[in-house]
């Protein structure tokens, strides 16, 4: 049986006859916070949406804000495969995100936790993806072999099966193009034309024209040497590797660094970060960040002033490389080590990740381990907190001034012991207790009660509570304006000014005062004094009688037919008013007959009421 430990991917590998099994190591997880519950891949700052997104091996994906909390998550998981997420990549858009998984494939993600499309880069074999960049239509991946896999023109393909290809200008054998061994990593410039860098696991680097992908050159000086035998190669094959390349994005714009200078950074085996000039192919300078490990990772950031290191133990170094290696010496190489800023370790285990990122105008470092916490630091490596911790931070807080106080108040806490007595008697400004202490033995027992002693010099809570007082923001107390004086020239005692300066000012008149009558009710007064000329003033009422010229006339006002209509009716009334006496007058016994005037009586208001029904003009006007 044999057992060999990966101290990078935590997984022991052990054999049995004709099996081989690999063991995942978990870190212990009692008491400790986490972000996630599998080791952290990646974690980075994204600018467009103002979150960091946290990657793991189990393929879980969360995004939080700068203040600890969390806004969103989502996972591989709903796959239902066994996979572990490799690397992360973000499109040039910022819409869209790559995750590379060991089962060979490369998931397209959109923001709202939807897998888009799915790349099939091993062609249904299992290979470990161990980074991904993105170009101008096309994606780029590398890890388990020294050709570059190319995914070309993804928006004619849309809902096709993506077909991986080869780079054009792959090794050729006549030529002498390409790597020999494994690509693990790479680079590419953010300006055009852009040069693409990769990074072998025998140290060597090439670099390619992105438009044409043609080979450009060759930056071999610390690559692994050929003449060795098998066993060499496999004992010290970590101690040449390149694990990270990065651009120098703002030296390569600048004239005289891209000709002379460094613009590119690489780092790897046995802790050493070197800075090659990607123009000439020559290596400008090197250092070793980190004793005594096998492998490192760094990062830069935007404005290429700090790069960032940590190794296998979880310790991070940042370091100012603003002006290093600006010029470049053609007889020898720059071994000196550039300034450090800080050093710090915050995680226990191999750092996965570094991240720089601006927030009002301050630089802040992000960080992930193995350990599967992710942690914001400021640039002297002063912890906000974890991602993940049951309370949020505030990132208004200056930590590198509170730190400092706080170790100025401990220092002038903890002198040295064979002075301690005497400074607690004698230093009344230390303690704040006066020389009331020293006869505190004198005193009675009610004086001892009664005696409060001032402790907010002497303790760490009541110094906390006075920096707050004298640092906050003080209230605008009413006070009087003396830069107005057209206002306050008065008190002031200046001339008047202003828009209205020049006007002259006068005291107004006095208003003498009123006598009083000797009525007391004034109304009554002023009727008595108004009663003459009352009737005089006040106009006469007119009757509408009089105004009229001539008598009222129905004729000239009412239309002809109404008349009609009325003339018929009267002759109606006056006929029946007429028969009705000599119809009370007869008697029951009388003759039956009627008379001859009343049958004509009768048949003339017949009549009438036959042509006052068909009278058609007064029809047609109550239609109307």
């Amino acid at each position: 049986m044999f057992c060999w430990f990966d101290d990078v991917r935590s997984r022991l590998f052990s054999t049995f006859r004709t099996n081989i099994l690999v063991w995942e190591i978990k870190p212990e997880g009692k008491n400790r916070i986490v972000t996630h519950d599998r080791p952290i891949v990646a974690a980075r700052y994204l600018v467009k949406h103002k979150q960091v997104m946290v990657v793991c091996q189990a393929g879980d994906i969360s995004f939080w804000s700068l203040e600890g909390q969390r806004t969103n998550r989502f996972s591989e998981k709903n796959f239902k495969e066994n996979i572990d997420t490799t690397c992360l990549a973000f499109d040039e858009f910022g819409e869209k995100f790559y995750t590379g998984g060991s089962d060979g494939k490369i998931r397209i993600w959109n923001y709202n936790g939807r897998v888009t499309r799915i790349l099939d880069v091993g062609n249904s074999t299992s290979v470990e993806i161990t980074q991904i960049e993105t170009l101008k239509r096309r994606i780029l991946a590398v890890g388990w072999s020294k050709y570059l896999t190319v995914f070309r023109d993804l928006q004619q393909m849309e809902g096709k099966p993506g077909v991986p290809t080869e780079w054009k200008g792959d090794k050729n054998e006549d030529k002498k193009e390409g790597h020999d061994d494994d690509i693990v990593c790479m680079s590419v410039t953010t300006f055009s034309p852009q040069l693409l860098a990769t990074g072998s696991s025998d140290g060597e680097i090439c670099i390619w024209n992105t438009s044409s992908e043609l080979f450009i050159r060759r930056l071999d000086q610390r690559k692994r040497p050929t003449n060795n035998s098998q066993t060499q190669l496999q004992d010290n094959s970590a101690d040449f590797a390149i694990t990270t390349l990065c651009f120098l994005d703002k030296r390569i714009t600048s004239i005289t660094s891209s000709t002379t200078g460094a613009n590119l950074s690489s780092c790897g085996g046995l802790g050493f970060v070197r800075f090659w000039n990607a123009h000439t192919g020559k290596l400008i300078g090197e250092f070793q960040a980190h004793n005594d490990v096998s492998t490192i990772i760094m990062e830069i950031d935007a404005r290429n002033k700090y790069i960032g290191t940590g190794d296998l133990n979880g310790l991070v170094k940042i370091w100012d490389i603003e002006q290093y290696c600006l010029q470049s010496n053609s007889s020898n190489i720059e071994t000196n080590l550039p300034s450090l800023v800080t050093e710090f370790t915050a995680h226990s285990d191999s750092i996965t990740c570094i991240d720089f990122l601006e927030k009002d105008t301050r630089t802040l470092i992000l960080t992930s381990s193995s350990d599967c916490s992710v942690v914001l630091s400021d640039i002297n490596g002063n912890a906000y907190g974890i991602f993940g911790q049951p309370h949020q931070w505030r990132l208004d807080v200056d930590l590198s001034k509170r730190i400092d106080d706080d170790l100025q108040l401990v220092q002038s806490q903890h002198d040295d012991d064979s002075h301690e007595n005497s400074r607690i008697f004698d230093d009344d400004s230390r303690l704040g207790l006066g020389s009331e202490f020293t006869n505190s033995f004198a005193m009675t027992d009610e004086e001892m009660l009664t005696k409060r002693p001032n402790v907010w010099e002497s303790t760490s809570i009541g110094v906390s509570y006075q920096e707050k007082r004298t640092n906050r923001r003080q209230r605008n107390q009413p006070t009087l304006i003396t830069t107005k004086d057209y206002v306050l020239w008065e008190k002031t005692g200046l001339a008047p000014g202003g828009a209205y300066g020049s006007l002259e000012t006068y005291e107004p008149p006095v208003i003498p005062e009123q006598k009083k009558t000797v009525h007391s009710n004034p109304n009554s007064a002023w009727r008595l004094n108004n009663t003459a000329d009352d009737n005089r003033r006040r106009p006469v009422a007119t009757t509408i009688g009089g105004n009229l010229k001539s008598a009222f006339d129905e004729r000239s006002i009412f239309p002809k037919y109404i008349l009609d209509y009325e003339n018929k009716q009267r002759q109606l009334f006056e006929l029946t008013n007429q028969s009705q006496p000599s119809n009370t007058i007869s008697s029951p016994t009388a003759n039956t007959n009627p008379p001859v005037h009343m049958r004509q009586a009768a048949d003339t208001l017949l009549k009438l009421k036959r042509q006052s029904s068909t009278s058609t003009p007064l029809n047609d006007q109550k239609a109307q």
